[in-house]
């Protein structure tokens, strides 16, 4: 795990002491706050568009006050529910607000080719939902790190209780990207080119990715939930073009997690 990784980690685990003390002070008056805790283990790619994988650490936490404000970092793959947000406008179907979410960045990339380092975005979500679905978006641009660009996710998911212990919701998905972003994650420059022997390439904006994810959660009790994760994404357009992609790696993109989470 990189420094940067072990630095967040460590903030994500005081920010939770700290909200654990204030849900002791506050639970006797309201319970106010709900908490979520946990970690597992997961298995992705080396890098965006890799076809080689690697394991890496499973956040889970997921911290609302009143559903008026949330903090949340559920996988290491930039689920649509990571990050810091507020329910500034919502109804019984509708929510939207600002949200700020982190993103861990790369650095196990071809050799030759820049790493991509973590950083924060900021931006907007909103979700509309009604019985066992929910339709979401969010926007995001990079305010820090090596993202420089812009992105918009699209999404609709379905929900439901298969019995009293297991939960599942599986959420179909597309992202669109523009140039700036584009080109951190899949371009290749002419210094890049000559130290890895690929083609320069630049692509430009567009639609990068559809995917499947699928959340599976067993109850063991009203505390204690074994969460599983799994989301099949594939790379199009000028993503899939890249030699990043292409030559190195492939458009067929695998995230599986396994955690156990703590409600409290």
């Amino acid at each position: 795990m990189s420094i940067s990784r072990i630095a967040v980690v460590a903030a994500a685990w005081l920010v939770l002491a700290i909200a654990g003390a204030a849900a002791q002070q506050t639970s006797a008056t309201g319970g106010d706050w709900n908490f979520t805790l946990g970690a597992g283990v997961a298995l992705q790619p080396e890098y965006e568009g890799a076809n080689d994988y690697v394991a890496a650490p499973l956040p889970v936490l997921d911290i609302r006050y009143r559903d008026v404000a949330f903090l949340s970092a559920l996988d290491s793959a930039g689920s649509i529910q990571d990050g810091l947000g507020w329910n500034a406008f919502k109804t019984p179907n509708f929510r939207v607000g600002p949200m700020a979410t982190y993103y861990w960045g790369n650095s196990n990339r071809p050799t030759g080719i820049n790493d991509v380092d973590p950083g924060f975005q900021i931006g907007a979500f909103a979700e509309f939902a009604f019985d066992h679905w929910k339709f979401d978006t969010r926007v995001l641009y990079g305010v820090s790190g090596s993202s420089e660009g812009a992105r918009l996710n699209l999404g609709a998911a379905y929900g439901t209780r298969i019995n009293k212990d297991w939960r599942v919701i599986a959420r179909a998905n597309t992202t669109v990207i523009n140039a700036n972003e584009m080109k951190t994650y899949f371009g290749v420059n002419s210094r890049e080119a000559s130290d890895s022997g690929l083609a320069e390439y630049s692509p430009g904006s567009g639609f990068y990715d559809v995917g499947l994810d699928v959340d599976l959660t067993y109850d063991v009790s009203k505390a204690w939930s074994v969460i599983g994760k799994v989301k099949s994404h594939y790379l199009i357009g000028d993503a899939a073009d890249s030699p990043l992609v292409s030559v190195k790696g492939s458009e067929v993109q695998f995230y599986g997690g396994f955690g156990i989470a703590y409600h409290f």
